[in-house]
């Protein structure tokens, strides 16, 4: 099995056709959604910037890693007192990328697993958050020779904030839609 996996990896290796590195920023529309309480939210404007990598494997096939500082969080009206959170995390998405069309034009239709550790959040009701987080996120990127511009969404698969508050159980999960633009370097 040892033996099967290296040829594997080495194969996989001879077939990379390209890696670039791209800086990559963008706007967040994010919400978190609260289940199991009448606390509501509503979307919230933030940022995110980084590094887009690209690994082509073979033509059409690619890996599309990013290392991202990701602004998320809601406004949150609990009670009648409305507040706005931030969350702040670093981010790795490690998608799979299919890649159509040419190589000054193509379409990118990508998505995979993300993996975030928060680092740091604002006041508001998000103060017990666990300090990782991870989801999955899909796109779609227009590639040129030099830049891209690109749709994403991401959605946490687990409870960021399992605990209780005012003695009654709820799940608190991550949601965030994003437009970007990345230049290749």
């Amino acid at each position: 099995m040892k033996y099967t996996s290296l040829l594997f990896f080495l194969l996989c290796l001879g077939t990379i056709s390209e890696a670039q590195i791209a800086l990559r920023g963008g706007v967040n529309y994010s919400d978190v959604s609260i289940e199991g309480t009448n606390v509501m939210t509503e979307s919230k404007i933030g940022f995110h910037a980084g590094l887009q990598g690209n690994i082509g494997i073979g033509t059409v096939l690619g890996l599309r890693p990013a290392l991202l500082y990701n602004i998320k969080g809601a406004k949150v009206d609990d009670t009648g007192a409305s507040t706005s959170s931030s969350l702040h995390y670093i981010e790795v998405p490690l998608n799979l990328a299919f890649r159509f069309g040419l190589d000054d034009l193509a379409l990118i239709l990508e998505g995979g697993p993300y993996f975030g550790y928060l680092l740091n959040s604002s006041e508001g009701l998000f103060n017990d958050i666990d300090k990782s987080d991870w989801g999955v996120n899909f796109g779609a990127v227009i590639d040129l020779s030099s830049i891209g511009i690109g749709v994403n969404y991401s959605n946490s698969l687990i409870d960021v904030e399992g605990g209780e508050r005012l003695n009654q159980a709820f799940q608190l999960t991550n949601g965030n839609f994003s437009a970007f633009l990345y230049f290749k370097f």
